[in-house]
C-alpha cells in the first residue's frame, strides 16, 4: 500500500525531469540570442567575416535563369583562427533568415559541388561549413566556407546569415547580406 502512495510523487518526478532535459537540449540545440556582426568579429575561436554573396538566377550574374521567382544565392565566409579549433566548430550550422522568421537551410555537398563545377568547371569546389568544422585551420590560418541556397526572390533583400556551433549555441552571429 505504501508503494501506491508514492507512486504519483515518483510519476511527478519523473515528469519533472525529462521536461528539465527536453528544456535543456532544446537550448543547446537552437539559436535563441542572434548577434549582429560585422567583418571581423570573434566567435568559437576565430575571427568571421561575409567574403561573398552572389545571386543567380536572374540573368545578371550567369546565363542561368530559375523558373519563377526562385535563386540561386552563394554566401562565402572566411574565418581566421585565433586559437586552436578543437571541437569548438562541431554540428557547424550555416543558415538564412529574414526578418519574419523564416529559415532556409543549406543544399546537401553533393549537390553543392555539382553546381560549382556546372558554374566553373576547373575551379576546385569549396568546403561547406559541416566539412571545414571536421577540419579546422591551425591557429593563425584561415578557412573559406561556402554554401549555396535556393531562395524566393523577394526574400532576397532582407536576407541574413547565421552562423553557429554546438559549443556556441544558444549564441549565434548574424551577418546582413545587403543584396538588392
Amino acid at each position: 500500500m505504501a508503494s501506491l502512495v508514492s507512486l504519483p510523487f515518483l510519476l511527478a518526478g519523473n515528469y519533472a525531469i525529462n521536461v528539465w532535459r527536453n528544456a535543456q537540449d532544446y537550448v543547446r540545440r537552437n539559436e535563441l540570442r542572434v548577434h549582429d556582426s560585422v567583418d571581423g568579429h570573434a566567435y568559437a575561436k576565430a575571427l568571421w567575416s561575409l567574403d561573398q554573396a552572389r545571386l543567380i538566377g536572374d540573368g545578371r550574374d550567369a546565363k542561368i535563369t530559375f523558373p519563377g521567382q526562385m535563386r540561386l544565392l552563394i554566401v562565402r565566409m572566411t574565418a581566421k583562427a585565433e586559437e586552436e579549433i578543437g571541437d569548438s566548430w562541431a554540428q557547424c550550422q550555416l543558415t538564412l533568415t529574414d526578418p519574419s522568421g523564416r529559415r532556409w537551410l543549406p543544399l546537401n555537398f553533393i549537390l553543392s559541388n555539382d553546381i560549382s563545377r556546372d558554374l566553373d568547371p576547373k575551379a576546385t569546389p569549396v568546403d561547406g561549413c559541416d566539412a571545414a568544422s571536421r577540419k579546422p585551420p591551425a591557429k593563425g590560418a584561415s578557412a573559406l566556407i561556402e554554401e549555396k541556397f535556393v531562395v524566393p526572390a523577394d526574400a532576397i533583400p532582407s536576407l541574413s546569415v547565421r552562423l553557429s556551433f554546438d559549443s556556441t549555441r544558444p549564441d549565434t552571429i548574424s551577418f546582413p547580406l545587403r543584396l538588392n
